[in-house]
């Protein structure tokens, strides 16, 4: 018949699921805790105001990148935003700071303030403004027209079109060795650039 009482060995094994649930329960609080404390504390990135496109970009996909590193929640990253933010850039966040409902909110007001969206005929200046050197590697090259030419409005262009603009831009050595005819894609122009690029540097050394 029970007596309800519990056995010493019923109590020794009550303390030990207890002992076991217990630093569970406290290393999950502590996480809760810890990523309530993330914030851009210790993040050394500024963005000072300055009115440049790839500025802005620069800062928005670098505080971007701490805050998943650092799994900070967009309310906190609203609320640390302003230490980011130096010279005029902080005095603008000051009068616009109401209008930020949301993380994403504070970022498009950033783009929208400091890096308008250019006319398409000034991003076509930059496009053709200059041409590749015998210094600049091919790599290089074309990522930076590549850049210039996804700025433009979307569907402006096919890529042989692209092409076009690209090719007519490259150092004469690359054009005089590579057929325009021949090539169909970006990755068909920079495989071919890489091989010339190589061979060249084989031959000089030889």
């Amino acid at each position: 018949m029970s007596t309800g009482r519990m056995s010493d060995e019923q109590f020794q094994q009550l303390l030990d699921t207890i002992r076991a649930l217990g630093p569970q329960q406290t290393e999950q609080q502590q996480q809760q805790t810890n990523k309530s404390k993330s914030s851009f504390g210790n993040c050394n990135v500024r963005f000072y105001g300055q009115r440049d496109n790839d500025a802005v970009e620069e800062f928005i996909n670098a505080i971007e990148t701490y805050k998943d590193m650092e799994d900070i929640s967009d309310q906190d990253a609203l609320k640390g935003l302003p230490l980011l933010l130096q010279g005029i850039a902080s005095t603008w966040w000051k009068g616009v700071r109401r209008d930020a409902k949301s993380w994403q909110d504070a970022l498009q007001l950033l783009r929208d303030h400091f890096s308008p969206t250019k006319p398409p005929y000034q991003i076509y200046v930059e496009i053709f403004a200059s041409k590749q050197n015998d210094r600049m590697p091919i790599d290089t090259f074309i990522c930076q027209k590549r850049a210039l030419i996804a700025k433009l409005p979307e569907g402006r262009h096919d890529v042989e079109t692209e092409l076009d603009f690209v090719y007519g831009l490259l150092d004469s050595k690359y054009q005089q060795q590579i057929p325009r005819h021949e090539i169909k894609t970006y990755r068909e122009l920079l495989e071919k650039g890489r091989n010339l690029e190589r061979h060249n540097t084989i031959g000089r050394h030889n």
